[in-house]
């Protein structure tokens, strides 16, 4: 098969999960990453490639992206906000730093802003409890305790624009 979504870099990177793990199956969450982090989405062609390359069956993988929230299928923007709403950042009143991170970037949770550049996801953990309320922009962790104005949120924004 002839692979469009799995470039040359991604099969590398695929072929050390599979020396790696003695099961195939248990190659397929870090690939999807690799894919993930290329594309910001899952295209639907690229499961199809992946379970050609792995020789598992495409059903498994489906079962995995739609399972885990951090795989999607639809294009996200260029930025992608996940702010945590588990106990330990309920009780931190995560939702003060939701409403900040709505207003700065005129996304909604589950939409993209109108320019394309955020989208906002509420996430159950990010293993971050310490810190709450917690948040990642991309793969960026940030302490929320520490953001009292408008002007500490936008200095964090500032560095993806």
């Amino acid at each position: 098969m002839n692979y469009i979504y799995l470039t040359q870099d991604i099969l590398e990177k695929i072929k050390t999960y599979r020396e790696k793990f003695p099961l195939k199956e248990q190659a397929i969450i870090p690939s999807l990453h690799e894919i993930l982090e290329k594309y910001r989405d899952i295209p639907e062609k690229a499961l199809e490639e992946l379970s050609d390359y792995l020789s598992v069956p495409l059903a498994d993988i489906e079962g995995i992206v739609s399972f885990y929230d951090m795989f999607r299928y639809k294009k996200n923007a260029r930025n992608h906000i996940r702010i945590c709403r588990n106990l330990p950042c309920h009780l931190a009143k995560y939702h003060n730093i939701l409403e900040m991170i709505k207003e700065k970037t005129g996304a909604d949770v589950g939409k993209n802003s109108p320019d394309g550049k955020w989208y906002i996801e509420l996430v159950e953990c990010i293993g971050s409890c310490g810190i709450a309320p917690a948040f990642l922009i991309n793969n960026d962790l940030y302490d929320g305790s520490k953001i009292k104005t408008d002007e500490d949120l936008k200095k964090i924004l500032d560095k993806y624009e």
